[in-house]
Formats: structure tokens, sequence, C-alpha cells
């Protein structure tokens, strides 16, 4: 179901682009992705938060999960960076069942990156070498009842939500690019 604009319309979302897990070479090959070199980093500054991208090009941002979740970004950070990039890779996402306290807020900012673009329509990849099954996470996370992290269950069913219309290649023999069929 698309998203609703603000001005009762209907928003861009998230309809383009993969999860892949475990994230091989071939795998991102597949999709015309190649792990960038140390030689592309960059730094950006959408605001007043630095990030740290493995490669920034007009039409392709590819940023580490952790650099991307782990600082001090807002989501008008988030929002800058989506009218820059039309197509994200966000790599090395981590387990979302692995609880703690320090990592809660990483996931509340992946959801407001993930919101500002859904807004923007851009296309993402999300590679990680863990299945990232959001609901089962979210009740690894209300089971434990994490001091500071009560609202990262609801987080992650949002996640969840959002995510839910990328299409999933979990292994290399899945990753079957769109108009091949065959040799």
């Amino acid at each position: 179901m698309p998203a609703t604009a603000a001005d009762g319309g209907t928003a861009p979302a998230l309809v383009h682009g993969r999860i892949i897990t475990p994230g091989t070479e071939h795998q991102l090959g597949t999709y015309g992705l190649f792990p960038p070199s140390s030689a592309q980093q960059r730094t950006l500054m959408p605001g007043a938060v630095p990030f740290t991208a493995r490669n920034a090009e007009p039409e392709l941002l590819w940023i580490g999960f952790a650099e991307l979740c782990g600082g001090a970004a807002e989501r008008a950070d988030y929002g800058a960076l989506a009218d820059r990039h039309s197509t994200w890779v966000i790599d090395g996402v981590p387990d979302p069942e692995a609880v703690s306290a320090e990592k809660a807020p990483w996931w509340v900012r992946f959801a407001e990156a993930l919101e500002a673009l859904s807004e923007q329509g851009t296309t993402l990849f999300v590679v990680s070498a863990h299945s990232l099954d959001w609901e089962r996470a979210a009740a690894a996370w209300q089971r434990t009842r994490t001091p500071g992290a009560m609202d990262v269950p609801e987080v992650l069913a949002g996640i969840a939500r959002r995510l839910s219309v990328l299409v999933r290649v979990e292994s290399a023999a899945g990753a079957v690019p769109e108009g091949n069929s065959g040799s």
C-alpha cells in the first residue's frame, strides 16, 4: 500500500531494491553493485553531522550501517542525503535480534533513514550477513525489556513494514536479475 503524503496524495515509497543476505560479491554483482575500494571513500556533510561513506556518487550512496546509524544524525540529515542520492546501499546491517541497550538508538535512526528514503522513492539495497527477521527481532527485544529500549520492538515492527516491499535475495542461487531468463 503506498504511503500517504501530507497533502493527502500518494507519497513515494521504497519499491525498488533488495534485501541481500549474506551479501556475497556474486549476489551484489548480479544487481550491478561492486564493493567500493578504500580510495572511493568520501566524507559527506549534509547537515551538522558528517558521514563517511564507502562511496558517494551523484546517483549512488554506499554506506555502512554503523556509519549511518551509530552517530548523532537526525531525520533532516537523512533527508538531505536522500535528496542527493537516488540509490543507496546500506551494508553491514547487524543482527536485529542481538539485543543491546547501546544499539537501541541505532535502530531508531535506521527507521528515520528509511522514512527519509521512502519519501524520496529511493532505490535501496540492504546488505547483511544475518537473516534480518524483523518480526522475530521485535519479539526478542520485547522479551528482554532492555532498559532504555522499550520502544525498539515497535521501531523494528515499523522497519519490517517498510522493508516488506523489497525482494529478498537470500543466497547466490536466488539472485536472478529481472529480464534474464537463462542462457
